[in-house]
């Protein structure tokens, strides 16, 4: 595993306080892919086609402000969202109650797992979750343990490697910062989370690179297949998202079957 056992709880707690005191500026990410017909159409699309129509048993894993858990549950299915920073759950909660989405939102570290039964669940799903977690290694493990046979584990991450500098990318953080400011008429804040000092610049995933790592971990965890592919609707530079935040990082989605 990539952390001592006696280092996880301090990790995990300045993490997720770090992710509470984000919460308000990923909430009104949030607010404006809900209200953005195009991305709701794309995601509605997205999880019809790889869950199928009938209802599913999933587990909503780093919820964050809620979005994929009222995509879900619009969707039909049986939701649990979790997440390990307060501030988000409660985002998560009074979003959902306001889209009329019906979910089970709790407080959960997500790589223990700790109140999940053994195949609970068809389906795990994460956005933007792997890169942030403690010990990657543990949580494709124990993944697998709450996963129902045949069931599935579907991410949506991206290579969000620190240290990586370029010119390119300061431009274009630049730039970023100048369609925030006028499409949002808001100054981007610095996140919490993007200070290289901390907890964060030993998460395992802010070095590796991805989604190669994130392979290895899934294979050494024993899931039976694996399907890696270009998250090309994030990546398109049709969508606006991607001029306001591409910079950070090629996205990728994994499919990975029991």
């Amino acid at each position: 595993m990539y952390c001592h056992k006696r280092e996880d709880k301090l990790m995990f707690k300045e993490i997720e306080d770090a992710w509470t005191e984000d919460s308000n500026s990923y909430d009104r990410l949030v607010q404006t892919q809900l209200s953005n017909r195009r991305d709701v159409i794309h995601w509605s699309r997205e999880l019809k086609q790889i869950l199928g129509e009938e209802p599913l048993d999933v587990l909503d894993v780093g919820c964050g402000p809620g979005f994929l858990s009222i995509m879900l549950s619009r969707l039909g299915h049986r939701v649990k969202a979790i997440d390990g920073a307060e501030g988000m759950v409660d985002c998560a909660a009074r979003n959902l109650k306001k889209e009329s989405a019906e979910a089970v939102v709790e407080v959960e570290d997500a790589v223990e797992l700790p109140v999940e039964a053994a195949e609970s669940y068809d389906v795990i799903i994460s956005r933007d979750v792997v890169w942030t977690l403690y010990d990657p290694e543990k949580a494709f493990v124990r993944w697998r343990e709450v996963l129902k046979p045949g069931g599935k584990v579907i991410i949506y991450d991206g290579d969000y490697r620190r240290g990586e500098k370029s010119l390119k990318k300061s431009a274009w953080r630049l730039l970023s910062q100048a369609i925030i400011l006028i499409t949002e008429r808001r100054i981007p804040e610095k996140a919490t989370h993007s200070d290289d000092t901390g907890m964060f610049r030993k998460l395992p995933m802010v070095t590796a690179k991805q989604p190669e790592e994130d392979k290895a971990l899934i294979l050494k965890a024993g899931y039976k297949k694996i399907r890696i592919t270009e998250d090309s609707y994030r990546n398109s530079f049709k969508r606006l998202e991607y001029w306001k935040y591409g910079y950070q990082g090629k996205k990728f989605r994994i499919i990975i079957w029991k």
